[in-house]
């Protein structure tokens, strides 16, 4: 079951190292009835009449929501109606009824409460009593279940302990890794006929299945790369065309000076990102946030785009080889930086600080030419 969790568990890990912060400020906007709250501590004591989006580090929801809600933080606590609801969080705590759907992702949750439409629950350690009045998907290590299915459960957990109050109306699907035993099933909780023992490695045609979700993942990941590698390119080859002369100085800034470039490029994109910060916590300048995140992320994949193209002249000069001068052949070096990029890219970890070091080296180029080339014209 570890590789079922291996992608909850490691988001979760990101927000359990997320630092404490002093500041206790809130940043709040209202519009056409929904609410947007984002702070260090938040305790939402006001009710909501539509929609509720909400991030902090210990968040406590005190007040109903009439709307979906978006709830994040390290820990969570649910003690008021909610419509639908959507939750990310280390620790979550569902002490109040949802009259919606649920969707919960947390290292631990525990839910006393009815859930009106179904259950998305991924977790480590799951306690799960009350009502669920839809079907349930629980992907757990642990999971202790103690409440009524209407409909259909799913399972991908190692250990499951089942109270006197789980009894599932529907079909029970058990998924297993080959060479693992599937948890037991008591009589009490469902009848034979209508549990059902799945592979998670079975390869078959049936549609909706593991197997069906891994193929079509490997497809769409093999198309991503492909596209991604492509896009970098065509862009490169658009900008050689439109501006070469300025990119020429900025290979040239890259090359010569990449420590410099990289320096220079972290310091711009955090500049962009931490003014949207700042502006948010005006709360008139909450929308600005969205835009300055935005603005830093094309920044950042146009230094993608420049770092690739960067790459592959460098590795084209380390062999011997001139550069070339017509656009396609640089075109095809860009082709060969972002393909090369792409591989690394797979390696876990190693591969998204490759793919950062040289996007901030690329924005930091381009930043660091334009900057030179204004004192210049000042200096005149």
């Amino acid at each position: 079951m570890k590789r079922l969790l291996l992608a909850p568990v490691a988001a979760l890990l990101a927000v359990a190292v997320l630092p404490a912060h002093a500041d206790e400020e809130t940043a709040e906007l209202s519009f056409a009835a929904d609410r947007y709250v984002a702070g260090s501590t938040i305790e939402i004591d006001e009710a909501t009449d539509g929609d509720l989006f909400a991030a902090s580090e210990d968040l406590t929801l005190e007040e109903p929501v009439l709307g979906a809600t978006h709830l994040a933080a390290r820990n969570l606590v649910i003690d008021a109606v909610t419509g639908t609801l959507y939750a990310f969080a280390y620790e979550i705590d569902l002490d109040a009824d949802v009259t919606g759907a649920a969707s919960l992702f947390a290292a631990e949750v525990e839910v006393d409460a009815e859930i009106g439409g179904n259950l998305r629950l991924f977790a480590r350690e799951a306690d799960v009593s009350g009502a669920l009045n839809g079907s349930a998907l629980i992907a757990a290590q642990d999971l202790e279940l103690d409440a009524p299915v209407a409909g259909d459960l799913m399972l991908a957990v190692e250990r499951v302990e089942f109270g006197d109050d789980a009894v599932v109306s529907g079909q029970v699907i058990v998924y297993v890794e080959e060479g693992e035993e599937p948890v037991d099933i008591p009589s009490r909780v469902a009848a034979s006929d209508r549990v059902e023992v799945r592979s998670v490695d079975v390869s078959d045609d049936r549609p909706g299945g593991f197997a069906d979700v891994r193929q079509t993942a490997r497809r769409a990941a093999f198309t991503g790369f492909i596209v991604s590698v492509l896009t970098v390119a065509a862009l490169a080859a658009a900008a050689l065309a439109i501006a070469p002369e300025h990119v020429a100085k900025w290979r040239a800034q890259a090359l010569s000076a990449p420590g410099q470039s990289f320096v220079a490029g972290f310091l711009l994109i955090s500049t962009i990102a931490g003014a949207g910060i700042v502006l948010a916590l005006t709360i008139i300048g909450i929308p600005l946030l969205f835009a300055a995140l935005i603005l830093a992320g094309l920044v950042g994949y146009a230094g993608y785009v420049m770092g690739a193209y960067t790459l592959g002249v460098g590795l084209w000069v380390r062999f011997g080889n001139e550069i070339p001068t017509e656009i396609l052949p640089k075109a095809g070096l860009a082709l060969l930086g972002a393909f090369v990029v792409g591989v690394v890219a797979l390696i876990p970890f190693l591969g998204w600080l490759v793919v950062l070091a040289l996007a901030l080296t690329g924005a930091g180029a381009i930043a660091t030419v334009i900057r030179e080339g204004r004192n210049t014209v000042s200096e005149v």
